[in-house]
C-alpha cells in the first residue's frame, strides 16, 4: 500500500512538471486571510489604497493558476503577508487619527494625522509580477521543450511503423519491395530522421536570445509592467481606472499546452520538409543537389566490398544531412523547394 502511494505520489509529481500543477479551486483574498469581504479592516484598506489594494487581489487570483506549484505557494503567502501588514498600518494610522479628533485644542497640540502607509503591497505586488512572469516563461520553455522531446521520440516509432507498411501493403497488392526499393526507402527514412532533428535544434537555437525567454529580460519586462500599472509614487493613490496594470500574465498551464503543440508541431514541419527535398533530388527535379551513387554490388548475390560499404554509408550520411538542413533552416529548405517546385524558373535552378 505505500509503494502504491508513492508510485502514485512520483506520477503526480512528473505530471505536475511537465503538465503543471493541479487545478485548484480559486479562492479570493479575503478568504485565504480568514476575513469577510466586508470586514472593518479590508474596507478601511481598499479607501486607503484603492489602486493598490485591487492589483493585490489580481496577483493573488493569477498566482493560483500559476504552473508550478512552490511559486503558487510562494506568491500567494507573499501576498497574503503584505496585506496583513497593510492591514496592521491603516489601522494603526486610523487610531491616531481618531486620538486627533477626540484630544482637546486638536488645532494648536495635535501632531499631524499621518497619511495610511502601503508600501509594502506596491513591493510585494511588484516582486509578484517579476515571479509569476518568470513562471509564464517558465510553462512555455517546458512546453515547448516537451512538444519536441515528444517528437523526437515519436520519430523512431514512425520509422517502424513505415518499416512494416512498406512490407505488408505490396503484398496485398500482388507485388513485394525489391533491394532498390528497400534502399531507396531506407535513404527516405534516415532523411526523414534528420528532418526531425534539424527541426528541434533550429528551435533551440533561435529560442536561445529570443526577447522575453531569458531570467534578465523576464525582470526587465515585469519591472516595466510595474512601471505603467498605474501605481503612483509614494503613498498617493492614483485614479484606479488607470491600474489596468498589463502585469497580471495569462494562464500558463494553457500557455504550456499551447506551446507543447507548437513544438510538435515543428518536428511535423521538419518531417515534411526533409521528405520533400528527398523527393525532389530523388526524382531528378531539384538538379541542385546531385545525390551519391548506389553502389553496383548493393543487391548483389554475392557480399558487399569495402568500397560498397563505404558508398552506402556515405549515402546515408548525405540523406541524413540533407534532411537535418531542411529541418534546421525552414527559409534554406523552402528556397529550394521554390527552386525544384513546378514552374520555377529554369535561370534559378
Amino acid at each position: 500500500m505505500r509503494q502504491q502511494q508513492e508510485r502514485q505520489g512520483w506520477v503526480r509529481r512528473v505530471g505536475a512538471w511537465l503538465l503543471g500543477a493541479a487545478e485548484v479551486e480559486p479562492r479570493s483574498l479575503a478568504a485565504a486571510l480568514g476575513l469577510g469581504e466586508e470586514d472593518p479592516g479590508l474596507r478601511r484598506l481598499r479607501r486607503a489604497a484603492p489602486v493598490r489594494y485591487a492589483r493585490v487581489e489580481r496577483l493573488h487570483r493569477a498566482a493560483q493558476r500559476s504552473f508550478e506549484q512552490r511559486t503558487r505557494a510562494a506568491v500567494c503567502r507573499e501576498l497574503e503577508h503584505a496585506v496583513r501588514t497593510a492591514l496592521r498600518e491603516t489601522a494603526e494610522t486610523a487610531e491616531t487619527a481618531e486620538m486627533a479628533e477626540t484630544a482637546e485644542a486638536v488645532e494648536a497640540t495635535a501632531p499631524p494625522v499621518p497619511a495610511p502607509r502601503t508600501d509594502v503591497l506596491r513591493v510585494e505586488a511588484d516582486a509578484a509580477a517579476r515571479a509569476l512572469a518568470a513562471d509564464a516563461v517558465l510553462a512555455g520553455a517546458r512546453g515547448l521543450n516537451t512538444g519536441l522531446s515528444v517528437g523526437v521520440l515519436f520519430s523512431p516509432v514512425a520509422l517502424v511503423l513505415a518499416l512494416v507498411a512498406a512490407e505488408a501493403l505490396p503484398p496485398l497488392f500482388g507485388s513485394a519491395l525489391g533491394c532498390p526499393e528497400r534502399l531507396t526507402l531506407m535513404q527516405a527514412l534516415v532523411c526523414f530522421s534528420g528532418g526531425a532533428l534539424g527541426a528541434v535544434l533550429s528551435v533551440v537555437v533561435r529560442l536561445r536570445d529570443a526577447p522575453g525567454t531569458r531570467t534578465a529580460d523576464t525582470r526587465t519586462l515585469a519591472e516595466a509592467s510595474a512601471e505603467t500599472s498605474g501605481e503612483a509614487v509614494g503613498d498617493t493613490p492614483v485614479d484606479e481606472a488607470a491600474d489596468e496594470a498589463p502585469d497580471v500574465p495569462g494562464d500558463p498551464v494553457q500557455l504550456a499546452r499551447l506551446m507543447r503543440q507548437e513544438g510538435w508541431y515543428r518536428v511535423v514541419v521538419g518531417w515534411f520538409l526533409a521528405v520533400s527535398l528527398f523527393v525532389l533530388i530523388t526524382g531528378g527535379i531539384l538538379a541542385l543537389l546531385t545525390p551519391p551513387a548506389v553502389p553496383d554490388g548493393a543487391c548483389g548475390a554475392g557480399p558487399l566490398s569495402a568500397a560498397d560499404h563505404r558508398a552506402l554509408i556515405k549515402g546515408f550520411f548525405f540523406w541524413g544531412g540533407v534532411g537535418f538542413l531542411a529541418g534546421l533552416n525552414e527559409r534554406w529548405a523552402y528556397g529550394l523547394l521554390r527552386r525544384g517546385g513546378p514552374g520555377a524558373d529554369p535561370a534559378t535552378r
